[in-house]
C-alpha cells in the first residue's frame, strides 16, 4: 500500500496563493482578477458556514478544538456578525480570522477560489523541487538553500546531486530562511544525510485523525541510505520568521536529534498538516487533519515555532554562522560569499510528464475529465484540479510539439506547447505512480 502523502504546508501554487506573507516566502504571483463586491447572500453564507462547521467537527486533528471553532462561527452567525458581509473574499478572510482566534492554528485557512489570481508558470520560483542552490564556500564550508520540500520522487534526485557537490565539506549550512514547507518524507531524507548510515533512526511521525471519528493513525518517517554521508559534520540551520511548517520540521529535527545548531529567528509555528476541502460557492478550506510528533520530545513546534540556539536577525544568520566557522570578514549574503552555485537544475523531464499532457489533450473534447488519470482515492480537491485542467484545455488544439522547458521550485515540470502562431507554457506535477496531481497554465510564452 502506498504511503499517504502529508503536506506540511500548502506547496502547490493553488494553495500558495492562499498563504499570508507570514506563512512563508514561497508564494506564486499572477495578475489579479477583478474582485466582485456583491456576490454573497444570506443563503450562501448559511450554506458555507454549515459545511465548514461540519468539516471542522469531522476532520480537525483535535476534536475538541474543532468543535470549539465550529461553535464560534455558528455563534457569530447567530449574533448577526456576518449579516453585512456580501463580498466573498471578505467573508473567507473573516472566517479565517475568527477561527484562528479560537483555534490558533496557522495552517487553518478559508479562501475564495473564484477571485484568486490564476497560477502562472512564468511566476513559479526557480530551482528544482525546492532546491535553489548549493555552494562550496571558502574553508570547505558547504551551503545548501532549500525553499521547499517537493514530493520525494522530484526532491531526492535533486538533493543527491546537490549533496554530491558538497562532499568533503568540513561544515554544512542549511538555509531554511525562505522555506515554506512541503513533504515530510523529503524532510526526513535530508536529515538522513546527517545520520549514521548504519542505524535506522525514527525522525518524525504524522499523527492523523480518521474523519468522523476520534481514531488516530501514525505514519512514521525513518532515516534511509544516502549516496554520500555527512554524519558527524557540524551543521547549522538558518531560520527566519517566515520559515514555516516543513521548513520548521527540518530545524526541529536537527535540533532535537542533536545534529545541528539553529541560527536566526523564531520560526512561524505551524506543525499541523491537512487537506483542502470544498465548502461550496467556490470557497475552500485548508483543514489540519494531523499533527507532527517528534520521537524525542513527543511534541512539536505548533504555536511556538522553533527556538534558535543562536538568536539573531535572519539577515545576519549567514554571516553569524560563517564567523563561527572562522570566516572573517564574513559575507552577509550567499551571492557575496559565492557568486556561482555548484547546483544546476536538471535538463530532462521526469518520466511521464509529456505522456500525461498528450493524454489530457486527447481527452479534452470529452464532456467530463478522465478521472482514471488520477488515483482512485484522489481527494475532492484533487478531482477539482483535474476538472479545472479539463476546462482550460478544451478550447485548445493539440500542440504541434511539446518540449520540456525546466523543473521549478514547486516540483512541477514545465513544458512549452508549440502552435503554428504561438507558444504556451504549462507546468505539470504527477505522483510517484505517474498519476495526475495538478497542472498550471497554459500561459502565453514570454
Amino acid at each position: 500500500m502506498s504511503r499517504r502523502r502529508h503536506a506540511l504546508i500548502m506547496l502547490l501554487p493553488f494553495l500558495a496563493l492562499s498563504m499570508s506573507p507570514s506563512a512563508g516566502a514561497q508564494t506564486a504571483t499572477a495578475s489579479a482578477t477583478p474582485a466582485r463586491t456583491s456576490n454573497l447572500d444570506a443563503a450562501a453564507r448559511t450554506a458555507i458556514l454549515a459545511r465548514l462547521s461540519t468539516e471542522l467537527r469531522s476532520k480537525y486533528i483535535y476534536p475538541v478544538v474543532g468543535e470549539k471553532g465550529a461553535a464560534a462561527i455558528t455563534a457569530a452567525a447567530a449574533s448577526g456578525a456576518y449579516d453585512r458581509i456580501v463580498n466573498l473574499p471578505a467573508f473567507a478572510t473573516r472566517l479565517t480570522e475568527d477561527l484562528r482566534g479560537v483555534m490558533t492554528d496557522k495552517h487553518l485557512i478559508v479562501f475564495d477560489t473564484t477571485n484568486r489570481p490564476a497560477s502562472s508558470v512564468a511566476s513559479m520560483p526557480a530551482g528544482e523541487a525546492g532546491i535553489v542552490r548549493a555552494d562550496r564556500l571558502p574553508g570547505r564550508i558547504g551551503y545548501l538553500q532549500i525553499d521547499g520540500f517537493a514530493n520525494t520522487w522530484a526532491f531526492k534526485p535533486a538533493l543527491d546531486r546537490a549533496m554530491a557537490g558538497l562532499k568533503g565539506s568540513r561544515a554544512l549550512i542549511l538555509d531554511m530562511r525562505g522555506n515554506g514547507g512541503g513533504d515530510p518524507a523529503s524532510v526526513s531524507y535530508l536529515v538522513s544525510y546527517l545520520l549514521s548510515a548504519g542505524k535506522r533512526t525514527k525522525i518524525n511521525s504524522i499523527v492523523e485523525r480518521k474523519a468522523g471519528t476520534t481514531e488516530l493513525r501514525r505514519d512514521s518517517f525513518f532515516s534511509e541510505p544516502t549516496p554520500v554521508s555527512f554524519a558527524g559534520v557540524p551543521a547549522y540551520v538558518l531560520t527566519s520568521g517566515n520559515t514555516f511548517s516543513g521548513g520548521e520540521e527540518l530545524a526541529y529535527d536537527m535540533q532535537t536529534l542533536k545534529l545541528g545548531t539553529v541560527v536566526g529567528e523564531v520560526t512561524g509555528g505551524g506543525a499541523n498538516p491537512g487537506e483542502r476541502v470544498s465548502i461550496g460557492h467556490g470557497v475552500m478550506a485548508f483543514i489540519p487533519t494531523g499533527r507532527a510528533e517528534s520521537p524525542v520530545t513527543g511534541s512539536n513546534w505548533e504555536g511556538r515555532g522553533v527556538q534558535p540556539d543562536l538568536k539573531v536577525p535572519a539577515a545576519y544568520a549567514l554571516a553569524t554562522t560563517l564567523r563561527r566557522l572562522g570566516q572573517v570578514p564574513a559575507a552577509a549574503t550567499i551571492e557575496a560569499a559565492s557568486p556561482v552555485s555548484v547546483f544546476a537544475p536538471r535538463t530532462v523531464a521526469l518520466k511521464g510528464g509529456e505522456a500525461m499532457l498528450r493524454r489530457l489533450f486527447a481527452g479534452r473534447t470529452a464532456p467530463e475529465p478522465d478521472y482514471t488519470l488520477m488515483k482512485p482515492d484522489a481527494s475532492e480537491a484533487g478531482r477539482a484540479a483535474l476538472a479545472a485542467t479539463h476546462r482550460r484545455l478544451q478550447p485548445l488544439a493539440v500542440p504541434q510539439a511539446i518540449r520540456f522547458r525546466r523543473p521549478d521550485g514547486f516540483g512541477f515540470d514545465e513544458f512549452t506547447l508549440v502552435y503554428p502562431d504561438r507558444t504556451l507554457l504549462v507546468g505539470i506535477i504527477l505522483d510517484s505512480d505517474g498519476k495526475f496531481i495538478d497542472l498550471i497554465g497554459p500561459d502565453p510564452s514570454k
